[in-house]
C-alpha cells in the first residue's frame, strides 16, 4: 500500500512540477509514471543504461520533492480539494425551505466545479 501511495504523490509531483523538468526526464518521468515502465524498459526505449535511469528518475524525485518542499502547491491543492468536498458534503446535508433550494443548488455546482476541474 505504501508503494502505491507514493506513486500516487509521486504523479501529483509531476502533474504540478512536471515542466520546470528538462525535456529528457520528463519523458523518462512520463515512461516511468505514466507507462508503468521498469527501469531495463526505459532504458531500453531511451537507449540509455539502466545506471542512467535509475540515477535519472532519483534526481528528477528529489528535484520535484525540493519543489514541493519549497512551493508548496501539492498540499495546498489538495488541502483546498478537501475543503471544497467537506462544504459539499455538509451542503448536501443541509435542510432547507423551497425558497432557498436554488442558492443551495448553485452554491453545491459551484464546489462540484472546483472539485472536478482541479
Amino acid at each position: 500500500m505504501a508503494d502505491m501511495e507514493a506513486r500516487v504523490a509521486l504523479n501529483y509531483l509531476l502533474d504540478f512540477y512536471g515542466p520546470l523538468l528538462t525535456p529528457h526526464r520528463q519523458e523518462l518521468m512520463r515512461l516511468y509514471c505514466e507507462e508503468d515502465l521498469s527501469q531495463q524498459e526505459i532504458a531500453e526505449q531511451l537507449d540509455i543504461t539502466r545506471q542512467g535511469v535509475f540515477d535519472a528518475i532519483a534526481k528528477s524525485k528529489k528535484q520535484l520533492t525540493d519543489y514541493e518542499r519549497k512551493l508548496g502547491l501539492v498540499a495546498r491543492y489538495r488541502e483546498q480539494t478537501a475543503a471544497a468536498a467537506a462544504c459539499l458534503e455538509a451542503l448536501e446535508r443541509l435542510r432547507t425551505v423551497p425558497e432557498d433550494r436554488a442558492l443551495l443548488e448553485t452554491a453545491k455546482e459551484a464546489l462540484t466545479r472546483v472539485i472536478r476541474d482541479r
